[in-house]
């Protein structure tokens, strides 16, 4: 993380990617669950549904692009 702990508190929405705070690091989860009382939106992008996932607002298992056709590529 590079970010300080009160940087969750200000911001409008937390991108969480492969980690599962709540069970890793359950200080930075008391971090998120003040920062989404005061409205912080909370993205979980994880393969798994954990823990961390059950506490935030939005949880995706995988952020897989469409398939592009041959002739995008181009």
């Amino acid at each position: 993380m590079t970010n300080h702990w009160v940087d969750m508190l200000n911001a409008d929405v937390v991108l969480i990617m492969g980690g599962n705070p709540a069970e890793d690091h359950p200080i930075s989860m008391n971090w998120l669950a003040r920062a989404k009382e005061q409205g912080t939106y909370i993205l979980h992008v994880d393969p798994r549904f954990n823990r961390t996932s059950s506490n935030c607002g939005c949880f995706r298992k995988n952020c897989a692009r469409a398939p592009t056709s041959p002739s995008s590529v181009a």
